[in-house]
C-alpha cells in the first residue's frame, strides 16, 4: 500500500504538469489583434508580412475596429510578395474544415486562386461592422506547393452598398420637386 502512494503521486504531479503548461503556438498560424481602419476600399488597406514554416498552411487571423464613419458590408484578402520570394502558388482553402470565419453573421465569401496574388473577399451585408465596432476575420492559407519563408496579405473593408432601388427613390423624388418648381 505504501509504494502506490508514491507512484500515484508521482503520477499526479506529471498530470498536473502536462495539464499546466501551454499549448504550443503553431508557426504557421498567424494573428493580427487591436487593428484600426479609418476607412473604406484600397486607400486603407493594411499589409502584414508572415514567415512560414512547416507545414506551410494555417489561419490568419485578424481582430479590427471600424474607426471610419461607413458600414462596412465586406471584407477582401489577397495575397501578396514579401521580400524577395515569389508568391506564384499560395492559395487560400475554403473547404470543410478550413472554411472562413468571422464575428459577423450570414457570411459568404468567393474565392479566386487561378490567379498570382489569390484574393478571397468575405461577404456579411445583413450585419455590417457599424462606425465604432470590432470584428474578427479567420481565413485559411495554404503555402504548401512553393513552401516561401515569407509571404504577405493585404486587406481592406469596403462600405455596404446603397442600393440602388433606394437611390433611384431619391433621385424621383428630386425630379417631382423640381418639375413642381418649375410648373409654379
Amino acid at each position: 500500500m505504501n509504494k502506490f502512494i508514491p507512484f500515484s503521486l508521482i503520477l499526479l504531479l506529471l498530470g498536473f504538469f502536462v495539464l499546466s503548461s501551454p499549448l504550443p503556438v503553431l508557426a504557421h498560424d498567424f494573428t493580427l489583434e487591436d487593428l484600426e481602419i479609418g476607412g473604406v476600399g484600397e486607400g486603407f488597406e493594411v499589409e502584414a508580412g508572415h514567415e512560414e514554416e512547416d507545414p506551410f498552411k494555417g489561419w490568419l487571423n485578424i481582430e479590427v475596429t471600424n474607426t471610419g464613419d461607413e458600414a462596412w458590408g465586406d471584407f477582401h484578402f489577397q495575397i501578396i510578395q514579401w521580400g524577395e520570394e515569389t508568391i506564384e502558388n499560395v492559395d487560400f482553402i475554403v473547404a470543410d474544415p478550413y472554411q472562413p470565419t468571422s464575428s459577423q453573421t450570414g457570411l459568404s465569401w468567393v474565392v479566386d486562386n487561378d490567379t498570382v496574388g489569390a484574393t478571397i473577399d468575405l461577404y456579411f451585408y445583413s450585419d455590417p461592422v457599424l462606425p465604432g465596432e470590432s470584428a474578427t476575420f479567420s481565413v485559411y492559407t495554404d503555402n504548401t506547393t512553393d513552401e516561401n519563408s515569407w509571404f504577405g496579405v493585404c486587406f481592406h473593408p469596403t462600405p455596404v452598398p446603397v442600393p440602388s432601388a433606394v437611390l433611384l427613390l431619391v433621385t424621383g423624388i428630386i425630379g417631382i420637386v423640381g418639375i413642381r418648381r418649375f410648373k409654379e
